[in-house]
C-alpha cells in the first residue's frame, strides 16, 4: 500500500455548495474522482486513454465518512493511495483535507470492464502502480 499523497488541490465554488455556502455531500466524491484521475496522470496512467480504447474504471463500492463541513471559498486537498490491488479491482483511500485537518474520508473499490461490460483485467500501466 502507498502512504496517501496530495494528488489535487481545489477550492469550494459557489456551485459546490447549497443555498447554506456547505458543500452539497456528493461533491466531496466529486472531489475524490477528480483525485483519482490525477493520481493515476502522475503515475503514468492516463484513464481518458483507456476510455477512449474500450476500458473503463468504474466504481463498485463506496465507504465515506464525513468528518466536518467544508464552505464556500475553503481551500481544500485530496490525498489519495492504493489499498488494494487485484487482477481486474482495486480500492483507493481518499482523504479530503483543510486547515483544520481531516474533513472527508472515503475508501472506493472500482472494477474495470471493457465495452460489452465484461470485467477484465486491469491493464499494465494501473499494474505497476506497485
Amino acid at each position: 500500500m502507498f502512504e496517501l499523497e496530495l494528488t489535487y488541490s481545489t477550492k469550494v465554488y459557489y456551485d459546490d455548495t447549497d443555498a447554506g455556502g456547505v458543500v452539497y455531500y456528493a461533491n466531496y466524491l466529486k472531489y475524490c474522482e477528480r483525485a483519482k484521475q490525477e493520481f493515476f496522470l502522475k503515475h503514468g496512467c492516463d484513464l481518458f486513454k483507456l476510455h477512449n480504447e474500450g476500458l473503463y474504471l468504474i466504481v463498485k463500492q463506496i465507504k465515506a465518512e464525513y468528518v466536518k463541513s467544508l464552505k464556500l471559498g475553503d481551500k481544500l486537498d485530496v490525498f489519495v493511495g492504493m489499498k488494494r490491488l487485484r487482477r481486474a479491482s482495486l480500492e483507493l483511500l481518499f482523504d479530503i483535507r483543510s486547515s483544520g485537518g481531516v474533513v472527508f474520508k472515503s475508501e472506493i473499490q472500482s472494477v474495470m470492464i471493457d465495452k460489452s461490460n465484461k470485467i477484465v483485467r486491469l491493464p499494465k500501466c494501473i499494474n505497476n502502480l506497485i
